[in-house]
């Protein structure tokens, strides 16, 4: 093939996959557009289609068929999840929203492994559309199938149909002035609410439509919508959240930017797509055509009631210590060294989910990118103790210092964005590391890891199980101490005011970029502190400790256990770690489980488990239950009487 043919089937290839990422990314721009919601399931939704498509070919052998049932079949469910749970906390901060709907992802995406499997699966290329078409371009002859010209078409023809929807009609009118006023929207006694279903089922029938022609030339399993979902984020970023328009040129610019590069610039395979968004975000954040002035607050968490931290000198959590203390005593009498190992872990759970809480329940950021410091703290160590260092906990150390440093650099360059914006970003960052995790073999082992020594520490062995457990239960307790210690103090008050405000916190004069700064870097060096741990605890490091996965499951442990309180995402990670570990011997669709109690638990009790004492005093079940508590010591739960303290103090 010569350099002008292989030129234009790149060409043709990269304007297939634009197409492709326009159709997933259109829906969830049009979704964007008018409920400001960054819809995690829409990669599910995407993999729901090509798996429904399948089923309807299998029965009736049409893919024509697929294509006209399946899209609707994700339409009507989408509308439903939207009405049984987005729907009734649209009221909410963003941030519940997004939550919301990745715990729907996992409920989605385990559902369909129950019913088709986990294998791979082949959708085959209808008959009339195999093969290949001869194209002559001037004095340029090409091959290119015909299902690929087929899909660019397609993918036109609906983008088309889209952008007519929005720009003509009725319906298009008033969802755009939804967009922009609700409330003026309402006055002309108009329900909203109802176009915001619609809104969300036409943005799910165009992931459904997507994965069906996506199918024929790509295989279907119950993972093809993690990586999408990305590429989809990335696009309607680029373009603009919110702007279709903006989001059909990042489209096609980020088809052409990955087939060309694959081929012309190899070194920079997996990595060009993340650079291309870490680029606009930070020299023009709102997009090729979007807004970021009307969004600047999006995603932004405050809280109406205050849970403060529990001290470690009050007696419950001296008795709860003490019983930890004693667990070990009881292997091969009570249990097996197995529930020790397992207690260790989700201590390292607890100090990722509390270096999450740092960045969102007291700044109030959404972070999807403490991956990078959980992996990052993880590769250090190993990579230290192979090469350089034959003592566990210098190695440890060095790891969290290196990670809060590369933390302090990350938000040097992003801590201006906020919202979705910083949530992006982070999660570019963390996914960059991860592509460097894969490719740079000489140092990290490629997809093959690195195999860590036994940790030991002055000849003692920390691999032994007990040994380690002690460790990870003294550096669980330390760290946590010195984390109220850092977030009780004038820093750390400062840091809560910017959440709450700040524009006012900037206004009395202070540095509001500095104290963001340090705060994120602190929260580096406890997640590096984790990663370190981890290393530890498995003696082995790949780079799926980089992936984004990661941050989505310490974000589930954050929010299951209480945002802003620093004890609860550490009760959330044991509730993480049990669920996944306990359920997971009995189901293997276990993550069900966990994307429905991290639904039922943003629905009616957004402040997480800790939270439940006052959730159940506060319903109709309240009355004849046993008084709670006035909340006047907050060394329990907090509540009422903490917040009033915490108002007389600032």
């Amino acid at each position: 093939m010569t350099s002008a043919s292989l030129f234009i089937t790149q060409l043709l290839n990269g304007l297939t996959l634009g197409i492709l990422y326009l159709l997933i990314a259109a829906g969830l721009s049009v979704i964007f557009g008018m409920t400001d919601i960054i819809n995690f399931a829409h990669g599910a939704m995407y993999m729901l289609g090509a798996y429904v498509g399948l089923s309807v070919i299998d029965v009736t052998g049409s893919f024509w068929l697929a294509l006209l049932l399946a899209p609707i079949a994700v339409a009507v469910l989408g509308g439903v999840v939207e009405r049984l749970t987005l729907h009734r906390i649209y009221d909410r901060d963003p941030l519940y929203h997004i939550i919301l709907t990745f715990g729907v992802m996992l409920m989605i995406t385990e559902g369909v492994e129950f019913i088709w499997g986990s294998q791979p699966q082949q959708f085959s290329t209808p008959e009339i559309l195999s093969g290949t078409a001869a194209l002559e371009l001037g004095s340029i002859a090409i091959s290119y199938p015909v299902y690929k010209l087929f899909l660019i078409a397609a993918g036109v023809a609906v983008a088309g149909l889209v952008w007519a929807l929005f720009r003509f009609t009725e319906f298009g009118l008033i969802v755009r002035a939804g967009a922009q006023n609700p409330d003026t929207v309402r006055l002309l006694g108009i329900d909203v609410s109802n176009y915001f279903t619609l809104v969300f089922a036409l943005g799910a029938g165009l992931a459904g439509a997507a994965g069906v022609l996506a199918a024929p030339f790509l295989s279907v399993s119950p993972t093809m919508g993690d990586s999408i979902l990305i590429i989809a984020f990335i696009t309607v970023v680029v373009g603009g959240l919110g702007s279709f328009r903006g989001s059909a040129i990042a489209a096609i610019l980020i088809g052409l930017v990955e087939s060309m590069g694959n081929v012309f610039v190899p070194q920079l395979t997996g990595f060009s797509v993340y650079l291309l968004m870490l680029l606009v975000l930070l020299v023009r954040p709102q997009g090729l055509l979007g807004e970021y002035k009307v969004r600047d607050a999006s995603t932004k968490v405050s809280f109406d009631e205050v849970i403060r931290p529990v001290r470690l000198t009050s007696k419950p959590v001296l008795a709860t210590l003490g019983v930890l203390a004693l667990v070990p005593l009881g292997i091969n009498i009570i249990y097996s060294q197995y529930y020790v190992g397992l207690l260790s872990l989700i201590f390292i759970w607890a100090l990722l989910a509390l270096s999450l809480d740092i960045v969102m329940g007291y700044m109030g950021l959404l972070s999807f990118g403490h991956a990078a410091f959980w992996g990052g703290g993880a590769y250090i160590t190993v990579y230290a103790m192979v090469n350089y260092i034959d003592q566990y906990l210098f190695a440890v150390s060095i790891a969290a210092l290196a990670c809060g440093v590369v933390a302090w650099g990350i938000g040097a360059l992003s801590i201006r964005l906020t919202g979705v914006y910083f949530a992006m970003i982070t999660l570019a960052f963390a996914e960059l590391f991860h592509q460097v995790a894969v490719t740079w073999s000489d140092v990290t082992g490629g997809v093959n890891g690195l195999i860590m020594p036994i940790p030991s520490m002055f000849g003692v062995n920390l691999g032994n199980t007990t040994t380690f457990y002690y460790l990870t239960l003294v550096v669980m307790v330390l760290t946590y101490a010195a984390s109220v210690r850092v977030l009780d103090s004038p820093f750390g008050r400062v840091v809560k005011a910017i959440r709450e405000s700040e524009r006012r916190t900037a206004s009395l004069g202070y540095d509001t970029n500095k104290f963001k700064r340090r705060a994120f870097a602190f929260s580096g060096v406890v997640g590096g502190l984790a990663g370190g741990l981890v290393a530890g605890y498995r003696w082995f490091v790949s780079p799926e400790s980089l992936h984004w996965t990661i941050s989505g499951d310490a974000v589930i442990a954050m929010m299951l256990g209480g945002m802003g309180t620093l004890f609860g995402p550490m009760i959330g990670a044991g509730v993480f770690v049990g669920i996944s570990e306990g359920v997971s011997a009995y189901f293997d669709q276990w993550r069900f489980f966990l994307g429905l109690f991290l639904v039922l638990i943003v629905m009616f009790a957004p402040r997480g488990i800790v939270s439940l004492p006052r959730v159940v005093a506060d319903s109709p079940l309240g009355g004849w239950l046993p008084s709670l508590g006035d909340g006047d010591d907050p060394d329990v739960t907090g509540y009422e009487g903490a917040a009033a303290k915490e108002g007389e103090k600032e």
